[in-house]
């Protein structure tokens, strides 16, 4: 038989077990890093993150007081020794800024980790597996995306006692009651993803060379969903502190704890809107702006990695106004018609 050179675009085979052909491993490509970062957009959204991160880690040297400490006037606005202002109990909101973004940063990454792992797992297995397994997985997932997300939140939150002082116990309480309510649609389109993979050839040469079960789901199918992981990783983080704060807000969850959501839950009940007090509010809710919009950004390098025909759009409307003079209106009209 004729050796043929196999094409670009599909897996290499080698000889495996005595003419049993296997797919080999994709090796992985060193530009994913630079094709993230080439967006400006994805840019910021890293460097939002990493300011908040940072900034989570450092808390208690860059905080000048703890957070629960009265250590001002009652209510007091932006100031010199208090960039943030008081609330109404006198503490310092920079402190607690920046002592909440450590719990909210640890129940978002925590839960989304979380999330992305039992929706990897159970889309897989459901769509490899197939006959009644996918039918059972099928069903359970159904009828947690049919459920409406917040009254099932509230009502897990009410039977889960949360840790009063101790805020590793609460934020793993937290974490629990969104990973159990958010799963569900992440192991949705993980199981639509496999559906479209398990037939591939280098899947059926694995399954020809008699490998277990476990090794193709996750050694072979898998390395070919990483960019789709990221998504689900980068997105459920983003709604786990998104869902985080309004559990706080509502007081649901530990109101002990200092967090965004409950910085404005007590503005709320201080009717800082009212009293003009906008800085109570003002400053956690923008961060819960920045950081759920950092994770936006992110998610499109990720966008980026995954979609080549993204990539190549942007290359060709680079190369265009490249060749286009800003000193030429001609130009510049019939570029801005081509656009």
């Amino acid at each position: 038989m004729a050796n043929v050179t196999p094409a670009a675009s599909e897996p290499t085979l080698v000889p495996y077990a005595a003419g049993v052909v296997r797919a080999a491993r994709r090796p992985v490509n060193p530009g994913s890093l630079r094709v993230f970062l080439s967006s400006p957009l994805t840019a910021v959204g890293v460097v939002i993150f990493s300011i908040i991160l940072i900034a989570a880690l450092c808390a208690p040297l860059l905080a000048a007081y703890a957070p629960l400490d009265m250590v001002g006037p009652l209510g007091a606005g932006p100031s010199r020794s208090h960039p943030f202002g008081t609330n109404d109990q006198g503490q310092d909101i920079f402190s607690q800024i920046l002592y909440g973004a450590r719990y909210s940063l640890a129940v978002g990454l925590g839960a989304g980790v979380a999330i992305t792992l039992i929706s990897a797992c159970v889309g897989m297995i459901a769509a490899y597996a197939g006959r009644w397994l996918d039918d059972l997985l099928s069903t359970i997932m159904n009828i947690f995306l049919v459920v409406p997300q917040l009254p099932l939140l509230l009502v897990i939150a009410a039977y889960i006692p949360f840790k009063g002082n101790d805020p590793s116990g609460a934020a793993l309480t937290m974490i629990v009651v969104i990973t159990i309510t958010g799963w569900a649609w992440g192991a949705r389109v993980m199981r639509a993803q496999t559906l479209t993979l398990r037939n591939r050839d280098f899947v059926q040469a694995t399954v020809v060379a008699s490998e277990y079960w476990w090794r193709i789901v996750f050694q072979e199918i898998m390395p070919n969903m990483i960019s789709l992981l990221a998504n689900t990783l980068i997105l459920s983080s983003m709604g786990a502190i998104l869902t985080e704060a309004a559990l706080d807000y509502l007081g649901i969850g530990s109101i002990s704890q200092v967090t965004w959501g409950t910085m404005l839950n007590k503005a709320q009940a201080n009717s800082a809107l009212f009293s003009g007090e906008w800085w109570s509010f003002v400053f956690p809710g923008l961060a819960i702006a920045l950081t759920a919009m950092s994770f936006i950004l992110m998610n499109y390098g990720v966008d980026l990695v995954s979609n080549p025909q993204l990539r190549v759009v942007k290359e060709r409307r680079r190369r265009r106004f490249s060749r286009t003079s800003p000193t030429d209106p001609a130009s510049a009209r019939e570029s801005e018609v081509r656009v």
